[in-house]
This record gives C-alpha cells, sequence and structure tokens, in this order.
C-alpha cells in the first residue's frame, strides 16, 4: 500500500472542508429593507448596544466591590498579629529584642497604612454604640457616657471600621 504524501492529503482534506461549508452556509439578502423593519432593528441594535454598556459598568462595579470585600476580610484576619506584637512588646524585658519587635511591628503596620488601614484610639470621645464595644463601666466624675480607656484597639480602614475598639465607659 502506497503512502500518500502529506501535500496531497492537505488539499484533499480543505477541499472537502469548503465543500461542506458551502453546503451548511446560504446567505439570504434582501435588495431592499421597509423603513419600519430598519426602525425596529436600528431601535432593538440601540437597545442592545445601552444593556451592554450597562452590564460593562455593572460588572466593573461588581469587581471593584468584590475585591475591596476581599481586601478587608483579609486585613481583619491579620489584625490579630499586631495585638500579638504589642503584647510581645510589652513583655519583653531586654531592650534589644523590644527594639527588633518593635521594628517588625512598624513594617507591619507601614504596610497596613499603605492599605489604607489606621488605628482608631477614641479615649476621651462620647461612647456611641456603632463605632465601640463597651465592656466596662466605671464610676467616674464629669465622665458620664466618655470613653475612658481603650482594652483593644479598633482599626479603621477608608473611614469604615475594620473592628470596633473594646472601651470602658464612664458613667
Amino acid at each position: 500500500m502506497a503512502k500518500k504524501k502529506p501535500e496531497e492529503k492537505a488539499e484533499t482534506f480543505e477541499f472537502e472542508k469548503k465543500e461542506k461549508a458551502s453546503e451548511e452556509v446560504e446567505v439570504v439578502m434582501p435588495e431592499t429593507v421597509s423603513k419600519a423593519e430598519y426602525d425596529d432593528l436600528s431601535d432593538r441594535y440601540l437597545r442592545l448596544l445601552a444593556d451592554f454598556e450597562n452590564f460593562k459598568r455593572r460588572n466593573a462595579e461588581s469587581g471593584k466591590v468584590m475585591y475591596r470585600s476581599g481586601k478587608l476580610d483579609m486585613i481583619d484576619s491579620i489584625l490579630p498579629t499586631l495585638d500579638y506584637l504589642d503584647m510581645a512588646i510589652a513583655a519583653i524585658k531586654d531592650e534589644g529584642q523590644r527594639k527588633g519587635v518593635e521594628l517588625v511591628k512598624k513594617a507591619f503596620a507601614d504596610v497596613l497604612s499603605r492599605e489604607g488601614v489606621r488605628e482608631y484610639d477614641p479615649t476621651g470621645e462620647e461612647f456611641d454604640p456603632k463605632k465601640h464595644e463597651a465592656v466596662m463601666s466605671r464610676e467616674e466624675e464629669g465622665q458620664a457616657g466618655k470613653i475612658l480607656q481603650v482594652l483593644k484597639k479598633g482599626y479603621l480602614c477608608d473611614d469604615k471600621v475594620l473592628r470596633h475598639p473594646m472601651v470602658v465607659v464612664g458613667k
């Protein structure tokens, strides 16, 4: 049995492909389109174009919201690390080790600040249950309803509360 040359095989394949395409595709173009049909098609085209533009806008907005939400969730899960570094700094007696941990905390805080995260210290402010988490109250003259002490730091990202500060409120 003789083998066919690759060129012959390719030519035959292309010919068969062209033949099948010509059998399947039949385009009929009307010679004239009425004014009503033209207006209907034009209106449908403009509506589809507007729908597509709205879809692109909604999709872009949705992507931004999802990105921001994911970013805030990730930052929120990392915030306890700053608390642990603060606890380590308070517990370390050796000055050299303390400075090392402080540098690590500062580097970590710098990264978060570039993402818009900042500490929120409400000491002296009026207590607001939407922004603060009261865990204790204490009798103090002239300080009723004011925040006396912050037990756990709060954090904001672009003016959105990531973590509410735990506070002591005056009675």
